[in-house]
């Protein structure tokens, strides 16, 4: 177990919330306006073999996302440490989606994939940083 020194966070303002849906708005509009669920799902130009092994990876990504939130994170206060194996899946999991993502893409945006998948990431993270948190608080 890994004991932490550091302050807790402080809460979230407005401030925060405000500059999350800006970001995730930027972001809805930057992907809409170069119609990548379009092409994703209707273009003959991306390799579709590809593109679904990068869909597979994803949802193995979102199970074991949703396992570790609902079954493992209120059984094992320390989950971190004792399933690693479960991180490091997760892990490995998203991070060939996202390799084969742009793979599968690459022959419609050429090197306009990069800056895109990472207006996508942001927006990912934008979005999961809004979601609450259902962690129990620690006693002190």
């Amino acid at each position: 177990m890994r004991l932490s020194n550091a302050p807790p966070p402080k809460p979230r303002g407005l401030r925060f919330y405000v500059t999350k849906v800006v970001t995730i708005i930027i972001c809805s509009i930057l992907v809409m306006y170069s119609r990548l669920i379009e092409v994703m799902f209707r273009s003959r130009n991306i390799i579709q073999s590809v593109m679904w092994i990068s869909y597979f990876c994803y949802a193995m990504f979102f199970s074991i996302w949703f396992y570790t939130a609902f079954f493992v994170q209120p059984k094992h206060p320390n989950w971190g440490e004792t399933h690693k194996h479960i991180v490091h899946t997760a892990t490995a999991a998203v991070s060939l989606g996202g390799l084969l993502w742009t793979i599968a893409v690459w022959p419609v945006y050429h090197i306009w994939t990069l800056p895109l998948g990472f207006v996508v990431l942001t927006l990912f993270l934008d979005i999961v940083a809004l979601i609450p948190s259902f962690s129990r608080k620690s006693k002190e």
